[in-house]
């Protein structure tokens, strides 16, 4: 491996130290007589907590969650914040025998903030995240749309959030999961085949055993269709936290100064933050892609309503899903502007009335619904608390 050619933003300072020593017939035996020591030095990174120091990334912030300004000074740097960036260090600790391997400077400085909110009047709790923002591009839900893209490089057909099935649609993705079952299976009932080789087989064979069982059973988020965002998993795994956020909580994305509404819908690695779905990327910046990122600096400022799950789970209502975070975030001061509103891509669309002058049918085709339409967006109507300047 050619270290100085290192990719993932590891700066490299390295010397040759000599000093006198014994012979070389004892330097042979002698293990330090011929070392190299390995250290990585991480200044760590010390949260933004002021409404100053979150202006540096978002200077809208303020101006689009006026009500915040109230929040800021008795808000909590999040113990989730330290706990992120512990486990970064611990990834980079586990990595130390293949620096190529190192999680990227990119990736390590990814999370600018995590404070806990409190509003003064309401008590409403939220989650103060900045971040940037990777593209997630996985999820599939027969029941709603047959076609989904699974070409991209480490796609899966699931997200954390689901609910059961309500068709006996099967999924576009069980076929070649049943068909590799039927190899791994062949290949460890051969003869051949070592016990070393069917240990690692039987962990393969019962985990995509398990995939076709979701995948039969559940239906799930899609990216490019549903507006939602992902958590560290660790974020979700601590019991009576108070600001313990769940799948199916609300969430405000501020960027630019607009706000969009989604719902926390899967979990990433615990050592990443700063992910939403194809479908908000998309809005973000037409560009994006499952490999182009809408936002590289850390200037998306995430809102997550802990506790703010409904039951039971199911496909988003995006109606409901905007009238939520707009009664949400009334609750933390009110915010001005826009909170946008997502167009249903799978509505069907209405069939326009013949003219009553011919009831000849139109030589041409109606459209299918086009997945490529921008939202719609409208200036969403404030809450009581923001029309008194709260």
């Amino acid at each position: 491996m050619e270290t100085a050619r290192l990719f993932n933003g590891l700066e490299l300072h390295s010397k040759v130290t000599t000093s006198e020593g014994d012979s070389a017939l004892i330097g042979r035996k002698t293990p330090d007589a011929y070392s190299l020591d390995l250290e990585i030095n991480i200044r760590m990174p010390k949260a933004a907590q002021t409404l100053e120091e979150l202006a540096l990334v978002d200077p809208l912030l303020a101006s689009t969650l006026p009500g915040i300004k109230d929040d800021i000074p008795k808000a909590k740097v999040s113990n989730f914040y330290y706990g992120l960036y512990q486990l970064k260090v611990d990834a980079v600790n586990r990595a130390l025998g293949r620096l190529d391997q190192i999680i990227s400077r990119h990736n390590f400085f990814d999370c600018n903030t995590i404070l806990e909110l409190s509003d003064v009047k309401t008590n409403r709790k939220a989650l103060l995240i900045q971040s940037d923002m990777d593209v997630n591009a996985d999820g599939s839900d027969a029941d709603r749309f047959v076609e989904v893209d699974g070409s991209s490089t480490n796609f899966q057909p699931f997200t954390s959030y689901r609910w059961p099935k309500k068709t006996n649609k099967p999924s576009q993705f069980a076929p070649g999961r049943e068909e590799r079952l039927k190899q791994l299976q062949a290949e460890y009932d051969a003869k051949t085949t070592s016990t070393d080789r069917k240990k690692i087989l039987k962990e393969q064979i019962e985990q995509t055993q398990r995939e076709l069982g979701d995948l039969k059973k559940y239906s799930f988020l899609i990216a490019k269709i549903d507006p939602y965002v992902v958590l560290p998993g660790f974020m979700l795994r601590q019991p009576n936290h108070a600001f313990l956020p769940k799948l199916g909580d609300y969430v405000a994305i501020s960027y630019e100064g607009k706000l969009y509404p989604a719902i926390l819908g899967d979990v990433g690695p615990s050592y990443k933050i700063g992910e939403a779905s194809l479908r908000i990327c998309t809005q973000l910046d037409r560009n994006s892609t499952p490999y182009i990122r809408p936002a590289s600096n850390l200037n998306i400022t995430y809102i997550v309503f802990p506790g703010s799950a409904e039951d039971p789970p199911g496909p988003p209502d995006l109606k409901k899903l905007h009238d939520r975070c707009a009664t949400l975030l009334g609750e933390i001061g009110g915010f001005a502007g826009e909170l946008w509103e997502w167009e249903d891509l799978l509505a069907k669309p209405t069939p326009s009335p013949l003219p009553e002058e011919s009831a000849a049918p139109s030589a041409s085709a109606s459209p299918s619904p086009s997945f490529e339409a921008s939202p719609r967006s409208s200036p969403a109507a404030k809450s009581p608390a923001s029309l008194n300047g709260n």
